[in-house]
Formats: structure tokens, sequence, C-alpha cells
């Protein structure tokens, strides 16, 4: 308990750090001006652009799971998929807990295999993540000195960036190698201790979650549904542009989006509440650095994206959350009939 206190403190603590260096040079009459700017008529089409990358996230998980679990209704995977942001946004990194372990009352299916499917899944999207920033730095960014200043990248050499594949490389071959000596563990050595079974159970189980992506059946399919939701976000970052005139105004297009969306997705990364402060930070900084767009607008943009982000979880999370329950009391009721 006094770890998951000091952990909630140091992150709300950094989230107050990063909106001080964030707010410290603007005014608040000046932010507010420029969010009474803001044009609104685009606020569905980004909202409804959220929902379905969340809904594809939950409909690639379904591939994940194991072949008796592929029936698993979409409501389901999504309700799952929402309660995860919506407790991430309360308590950073939980939300990767309570997403599988909901699935696992609602399935059946052991919460060690779901946990499993959800950290490789994590781990394919920071590869694909690197992709596209690898595309940003040497394709897109005119500047590369500058995007390295802004993410802390100064001073890398090239044998770093080489690196990087490498350690892909090793993170799965000792995946592979932690789930053979789990096998041997299970196979080899018997045991009276409940204690150490169930470690045992539950390590064989997230092993087999760990290695889903070799049992994917339809590849075409799960980088289909990969590269839709990853462009979701692009739009995330591209359809705001056109609620403040930055189209215009700067000059800003898609592929200006694709280089945001990596930045936006170092801010969420970093374990403040919601990504508050981080992403603030990052979107304002890079905006200004990359683009020349002013602190106010840049902490503006941020602000907004932001918040109807946080908004539309809250509120869609416990609407899927209610609709998965309604049909399973529906399906009961006709089983029961």
């Amino acid at each position: 308990m006094r770890i998951k206190i000091l952990n909630i403190t140091l992150s709300v603590a950094a989230a107050l750090l990063f909106l001080w260096f964030a707010f410290k040079s603007i005014a608040i009459d000046e932010l507010w001006q420029q969010i009474l700017l803001v044009n609104y008529y685009w606020l569905p089409f980004f909202i409804a652009i959220l929902i379905f990358s969340h809904f594809i996230r939950a409909v690639r998980w379904r591939l994940l799971l194991p072949d008796q679990y592929q029936s698993t209704k979409s409501i389901t995977l999504f309700a799952g998929v929402m309660l995860g942001y919506v407790v991430n946004n309360i308590i950073p990194r939980l939300g990767e807990i309570s997403r599988p372990v909901y699935v696992s009352k609602k399935t059946g299916l052991k919460s060690g295999i779901l946990i499993g499917t959800v950290v490789i899944e994590r781990v394919f999207d920071l590869i694909t993540m690197l992709c596209i920033a690898m595309a940003a730095l040497f394709w897109l960014i005119k500047d590369l000195g500058t995007l390295e200043r802004l993410l802390g990248l100064e001073g890398w050499s090239t044998a770093y960036y080489l690196f990087l594949p490498l350690l892909i490389g090793l993170l799965f071959f000792f995946i592979w190698i932690f789930y053979k000596l789990i096998l041997y563990i299970d196979t080899n050595i018997d045991t009276q201790n409940p204690l150490l079974t169930k470690i045992i159970t539950f390590g064989r189980s997230f092993s087999e979650g760990l290695i889903s992506l070799k049992k994917v059946k339809n590849w075409p399919l799960f980088l289909f549904l990969t590269c839709c939701m990853w462009f979701g976000y692009i739009l995330m970052i591209y359809i705001p542009f056109y609620m403040m005139q930055m189209q215009a105004d700067f000059g800003l297009n898609f592929w200006d989006a694709v280089v945001l969306t990596v930045v936006s997705a170092v801010g969420v990364t970093i374990p403040t509440p919601a990504g508050i402060g981080s992403y603030h930070l990052l979107i304002q900084q890079s905006l200004y650095m990359l683009y020349e767009v002013p602190l106010a607008k840049g902490l503006t943009y941020a602000t907004v994206i932001h918040a109807v982000t946080i908004l539309t979880v809250f509120i869609v999370g416990p609407i899927a959350l209610w609709w998965d329950k309604f049909v399973t009391m529906k399906k009961s009721t006709k089983a029961n009939s």
C-alpha cells in the first residue's frame, strides 16, 4: 500500500512539474482567448476517430487470444480496453492489469494469458511507433537536431540508433527463453507448495500470452488493423489542426501530424495521471520548436485535445461496460427462457 501511495504521489508531482513548465510563460487570459477561437465543428469527427481507434484495438486483441476464445464478443473486449484507459487516467499503468482481469472474469480465460497478450501487444506497438519515428526522423524532419533536442536525444550517435533493433531482438529472445524456462519448471519440477504452484501456473499462462504473436493465424488482418489503429491516432493529431486553423496559419499537414503522433506517444508513456503535464509540455514545445507555433497556441492545442480525450474516455468507458453487461444479461435471459 505504501508503495502504491508513493507511486501515485510521485506521478502527481511529476504532472504538476510538467504543467508548471508548460504554463509558466503563458498568461491565463491569453490561453482562454485562444480556447474561445477554437472551431468545435470538427470535434465530433475527432471523437468518432478516437472511439474507432480504441474499438480497432479491441478487435485486434481478439487475434491474440487462444483459438477457443476467438469468438469473444467485440463489446466485451472493447469494454475491457475502455476500462483500462479509464483506470490508467486515474492510476498510471494499473489499467494494463484491470483490462485483462475484466475480460478474464467475463470469458473464463486465465488472467495470466490475457496479461501476457497485453504486454506483447504493447511491445508490438512500441515497434510500430519506432518504425513511424524512424520515418519521421529520416524523411519528414528537415532539422534532425531540433527533434533530437526536443526528445532529449542530443549526443546520440548512429550506433545508438542501430542498437535499437538489436535491443528489440534481445527482448523477443528473452521472452522465448522465459517461456521455455517456465515450461521446463512446470514439467520437471514437482512441488507441493501451494504458493509456488500458483506462481508456476501463473507464469506458464503469462508466458503463453507473451508468445501469442507467434500463434496469430491471420497476420494480414492483424497488420491491417494495426495500420488502421495508428492511422486513427494520426488523424486525432491532424483533425485539430483545422479546429485551430493551424493548417492555414502555419502550413501544418498530414506528415506533420505523423511527427506529432510520435511526440504525443512519448508524452503519454511518461507515468503521470492521464499523461497530464508531460503531454501538454511535449506537444507545446514540439509545435514551437519544429513549426514556430506560439507557445500559447501550442498549449491550447494540447489542452483541448487532451481534455476532449479524457472526457470521452470517462463517458464512453462506463457506457461500454453497461452495454456489455446488458448484452450478457440479455443472452442469459434468452438461454433460460
